[in-house]
């Protein structure tokens, strides 16, 4: 009798797999629709792309890592967690569930400099200089692109819209 071993590769991409599928199942009722200026959508791209895509790379990664990992003949054994990591964890998500708060009221760009920047402060920031300039430019990057060459609308700053055109 051959016993399956369990690792936490294989749960890994079980649950990946599962993510995945609810992700796409969860997708035409919580993606809103774009506005309809003069009949024609305001959004260049169907906003249930991303969301597929994001699923249906959880899926796949879920079966590249249960293929692999069913011929895997190396013992793989639980990682031993240590206080630290728990409370690194900890942190993270407590972070992460107080910018999905503050997103809509501080906007993109403002939240995400804060979660950048305590995050990695809390992690064991070497240079505040670096860290702080990283905080400010990649959430105005990402934001530009996103508003003004995907046309995806994001929550603009609290004081003042920057969008061209």
């Amino acid at each position: 009798m051959k016993f399956l071993n369990i690792t936490p590769n294989l749960i890994t991409s079980i649950l990946s797999i599962i993510f995945g599928i609810f992700i796409f199942l969860k997708i035409p009722t919580e993606v809103e629709k774009p506005l309809l200026l003069f009949g024609q959508s305001s959004s260049e791209i169907d906003p249930k792309v991303v969301p597929s895509i994001i699923s249906f790379m959880f899926v796949m990664f879920g079966f590249y890592t249960l293929i692999f990992e069913r011929k895997n003949k190396n013992t793989n054994t639980w990682p031993l967690i240590s206080k630290q990591m728990l409370l690194n964890v900890f942190v993270t998500i407590l972070l992460l569930f107080g910018y999905s708060i503050i997103f809509h009221f501080l906007g993109f760009v403002v939240s995400s400099f804060l979660l950048i920047f305590l995050l990695s402060n809390f992690m064991g920031n070497v240079n505040v200089k670096y860290v702080f300039s990283l905080a400010i430019l990649f959430p105005f990057c990402v934001f530009f692109i996103f508003v003004n060459i995907m046309h995806v609308f994001l929550p603009e700053f609290p004081f003042f819209e920057l969008r061209i055109g």
